[in-house]
């Protein structure tokens, strides 16, 4: 059996949906595709490269967030950056809920700081866009994508052991929780881009 990338990494996007990311082993993945688990390592050099293009196809979806352009420094789009940012952190929301285990999955592989996946330099760029200083500008994203994240895997979490009947309550909050943790950091980000806050 000829195998392709593409053939392997949808099967492991399916096995992760049907089984969860504790279940996404190279064996399992070689069983379902009907080959010896040596084969995969044509396309994929181990499991941490197989996870990376695994988190890589579970964020593709997003829309690219557009940098805004000729407001730097000049106060004529004040507020330009803030679309930008609830759009980044709702899009990255809802593409971890896409997949079982998705916010998992994104945060064991950014743990090794792969050089090919950094969504927090999209909001990184629009802050410096926004004449925030580069350091800081990382900081803020980095800040959000670890609150984005940790609130996907608390809500996909829960949902795993609702499904499993050991959840003591079951969530009906997080959209609302959600929101209110972005409107804090929109309105923290906010100040220090006015120049308040240090």
């Amino acid at each position: 059996m000829s195998l392709s990338r593409e053939q392997v990494l949808g099967h492991a996007l399916a096995i992760l949906d049907q089984y969860g990311f504790a279940d996404l082993s190279m064996r399992r993945l070689a069983t379902s595709l009907g080959v010896q688990p040596g084969a995969l390592y044509w396309h994929f050099a181990n499991k941490q490269t197989l996870l990376t293009a695994v988190a890589e196809a579970i964020l593709s979806p997003r829309p690219p967030v557009c940098v805004p352009t000729g407001s730097a420094g000049t106060g004529s789009a004040p507020t330009a950056w803030e679309p930008a940012v609830r759009t980044w952190a709702c899009g990255l929301r809802e593409a971890l809920l896409s997949h079982r285990d998705g916010a998992e999955v994104v945060a064991s592989v950014l743990a090794v700081r792969p050089a090919t996946l950094d969504p927090a330099g999209e909001i990184a760029a629009v802050l410096m866009a926004h004449a925030m200083a580069a350091a800081q500008a990382r900081a803020a994203g980095m800040a959000l994508l670890h609150f984005v994240i940790g609130h996907t895997v608390d809500e996909q979490g829960n949902a795993a052991m609702a499904e499993f009947g050991v959840a003591q309550a079951v969530d009906t909050e997080a959209q609302e929780r959600f929101a209110a943790g972005l409107d804090l950091f929109v309105a923290g980000l906010g100040v220090r881009l006015s120049g308040g806050g240090g």
